[in-house]
């Protein structure tokens, strides 16, 4: 569906001190650091600089910054970013969803209502990293934080699983957690011994409710 961006940050470089921070957690690469001008005025011998069109509104710049150095404006004429799922191969996009362990239906980002299609459209089309999947997409710059696992999981599963940090130092997550479909064997079953080593855990429901089967679910009351 893509997201409408309405509002940009705004840095403030008479407030800026050059720490860094809003660069270290920008899911869109969108700020940097340059030497200050003699003309600007600020604590600091570096300040924070904006790229406006890779700006997608996340607001994690404006919650770090400790300086209170950045402010969101409102855009005259809002745009709207996204990626449209028809522009890949649509055999290619529910493969890499299938392989991801991701509905291509299903909605990865809430924040900006992105599919698993759209994101798998994106990666088949250029996007190698988060952030430029973010870019392509708009997902992860919203609350940044429940989409940016399936994102990495989609791109481990299109060879990009080796992204490299961005920036070097950054404060973003680049870690696979596991999930309930990894411990599955080439059949697509859990193997004897996982539920031996974990028989507390109701592995082999799990992986029914995975395929879509919820017939013993029906009329359980919720734990």
């Amino acid at each position: 569906m893509g997201k409408v961006v309405r509002m940009v940050a705004r840095i403030l470089t008479d407030r800026c001190t050059g720490c860094a921070l809003c660069v270290y957690v920008c899911p869109t690469i969108a700020i940097s650091l340059r030497p200050r001008r003699d003309d600007e005025p600020g604590p600091g011998r570096k300040v924070a600089e904006l790229i406006d069109a890779s700006c997608y509104n996340a607001q994690n710049c404006l919650e770090m910054c400790p300086d209170e150095a950045i402010v969101m404006e409102r855009l005259s004429e809002p745009f709207t970013v996204g990626t449209d799922p028809a522009a890949a191969d649509p055999d290619r996009v529910k493969d890499l969803c299938r392989s991801a362990g991701i509905g291509s239906k299903q909605l990865i980002c809430m924040c900006a209502e992105v599919t698993g299609a759209e994101l798998a459209a994106s990666i088949l089309l250029g996007a190698a990293t988060p952030e430029a999947v973010s870019l392509a997409t708009g997902a992860r710059t919203g609350c940044t934080e429940l989409c940016h696992q399936p994102i990495l999981a989609l791109l481990a599963a299109a060879g990009h699983g080796d992204a490299p940090h961005n920036p070097p130092r950054g404060l973003q997550w680049y870690g696979l957690a596991g999930k309930a479909i990894d411990i599955l064997d080439g059949r697509g079953e859990v193997p004897l011994d996982v539920l031996a080593s974990y028989s507390g855990y109701r592995l082999e429901s799990d992986l029914r409710v995975i395929q879509g089967d919820f017939s013993e679910w029906a009329g359980e009351e919720p734990e």
